[in-house]
C-alpha cells in the first residue's frame, strides 16, 4: 500500500515576509520559504518551455510587456520578482501546500477589499500573535491612519526627497533626544524592526498627537516646503514633549 505524502506545514504570517517591487512578488523568498529546493530556483524554473508560454499568455492578457511583469534585481534585496499570476503558479511548482496558502492569502485579500473591517480583524490578531494588548493594538492602528494624513499632507505642501525623514526626526528629537538610530539604540532594535511596533500606547499616542498638530498649521498657515515644515514639525513635538516632562512630574 502506497504511504501517503507528508504535507509539509507553513505558518500564514510568513508571506508577509516576501518581498515586494511593486506589483511583484519575489519568487525568489518563495523559494526560500519552501527550504531552497535544489533544481527549483527561480531562474531554472523561468526558463521551462510551459513557464514561459504562462508568462506570455499573462503579458498578452494584461497587454504589457515582459519585462513588467518579470524582473530581476541585484543587492541586498535582489533576486527574481513577478506578477502574482506567475508567482501562484510558482509556488504551486514548489510545493502543493505553499501553493494553498498563498491562494488563500490572496483570496483574504479580495475579502479585505471588499469588507475592510477584516483588515483590522488581521491586525489585530497578528498583533495578539506578538503579545500586545488590545488596547495597545487600537492604538497603534489609529496612528497608521494618522502618519498616513500626516505625509499626504507633507507631500501637498511641498515636502519630498529627504524632507520626509527630516519631518519625521524633527517629530522625534525633542522626545527622545536623538533622530531614529539614537532611538533605535535605546530601544534596542535591528534597522529592520519597526520603531512604532516597540513604542509604548504613551508613546503612540504622543507622535500622533504632533503630527496631527502638525499637519492642522501647516493646512491652515499652507506652510510650504521641506525647511518650513520640518520647523512646523519640532515646534509641535516640543509642545507635546513639555507637556509629557510636566505630566511625569505627578507619576514619578
Amino acid at each position: 500500500m502506497k504511504k501517503k505524502a507528508e504535507i509539509k506545514k507553513y505558518d500564514a504570517n510568513i508571506l508577509e515576509n516576501i518581498g515586494r517591487d511593486g506589483d511583484l512578488l519575489s519568487l525568489t523568498d518563495l523559494w526560500k520559504i519552501a527550504g531552497s529546493p535544489q533544481g527549483k530556483e527561480p531562474a531554472q524554473w523561468l526558463r521551462q518551455e510551459v513557464t514561459q508560454q504562462l508568462i506570455e499568455t499573462v503579458s498578452g492578457i494584461l497587454n504589457v510587456c515582459q519585462n513588467h511583469i518579470i524582473k530581476s534585481k541585484r543587492g541586498k534585496s535582489g533576486g527574481s520578482y513577478a506578477h502574482r499570476q506567475i508567482s501562484l503558479a510558482y509556488a504551486k511548482y514548489l510545493d502543493p501546500a505553499l501553493h494553498v496558502l498563498v491562494n488563500e492569502t490572496f483570496f483574504q485579500r479580495i475579502e479585505e477589499e471588499k469588507n475592510p473591517d477584516l483588515i483590522g480583524q488581521r491586525y489585530i490578531k497578528a498583533y495578539e500573535k506578538r503579545g500586545k494588548s488590545a488596547d495597545w493594538t487600537a492604538e497603534r492602528l489609529k496612528s497608521i491612519g494618522t502618519r498616513n494624513m500626516f505625509t499626504r499632507t507633507l507631500a501637498a505642501h511641498g515636502v519630498s526627497g529627504d524632507g520626509f525623514r527630516n519631518c519625521t526626526n524633527a517629530i522625534y528629537e525633542p522626545l527622545y533626544g536623538g533622530t531614529t538610530n539614537v532611538i533605535r539604540a535605546k530601544k534596542g532594535l535591528s534597522k529592520n524592526q519597526s520603531i512604532r511596533d516597540n513604542m509604548s500606547k504613551v508613546e503612540l499616542a504622543a507622535v500622533g498627537l504632533i503630527e496631527a498638530l502638525a499637519s492642522d498649521e501647516i493646512e491652515r498657515k499652507d506652510i510650504q516646503g521641506n525647511a518650513d515644515c520640518e520647523i512646523t514639525n519640532r515646534r509641535a513635538s516640543r509642545t507635546v514633549a513639555n507637556a509629557l516632562i510636566e505630566h511625569k512630574k505627578y507619576i514619578l
